[in-house]
């Protein structure tokens, strides 16, 4: 029953979320940290970071490590099914009426609706992100100057989540 539970939880999620794996983190906390308390919150924050720093989707890691911490390997499993399958259905549904839906104006239009609401659950993902894992001063600073590098400097995300692993190791504790 867990195993239905898991998979309908993240088709659920799956289903209403537009915008990437990052705009999927407040309905994963919510659902699984919050409501059905399958998972803590320290250990949602560290699915956070270890989703981030590996290779894939943020919305397959978390599938998997969530669904792999409740119930295994066959969790986890389910959970990535669960994820993947309703976009797999709408992309599947799309590439065979492509045609009609460049064409539709109802769709033109409920992209445009719903496109101003992916930024505001990023920055909701943030929030969440700092409030419950920032403590002091340093946080703050390290995601500052990767901002800055990231931004000014046009570094890979992946060398900067390296660089600031390394500095947590030897500055950091």
């Amino acid at each position: 029953m867990v195993l239905i539970r898991l998979f309908a939880e993240f088709f659920k999620i799956g289903i209403v979320t537009f915008g990437g794996g990052q705009a999927m983190l407040p309905l994963l906390q919510r659902t699984f940290v919050t409501e059905l308390h399958w998972i803590t919150q320290e250990r949602f924050l560290y699915f956070i970071s270890i989703a981030e720093v590996t290779p894939g989707p943020v919305a397959l890691n978390m599938a998997t490590f969530i669904g792999y911490e409740i119930h295994g390997v066959i969790g986890s499993l389910f959970a990535t099914l669960g994820v993947v399958m309703p976009s797999f259905l709408i992309i599947f549904l799309i590439a065979n009426f492509e045609s009609r839906f460049k064409k539709n104006v109802l769709y033109k239009r409920f992209m445009l609706g719903v496109k101003p609401v992916i930024p505001a659950l990023l920055i909701n993902a943030i929030y969440l992100i700092v409030r419950r894992g920032f403590t002091g001063v340093t946080p703050y600073i390290i995601a500052t100057l990767s901002l800055v590098v990231f931004i000014f400097y046009k570094k890979s995300p992946v060398i900067i989540l390296l660089a600031t692993g390394i500095l947590g190791i030897f500055a950091l504790k």
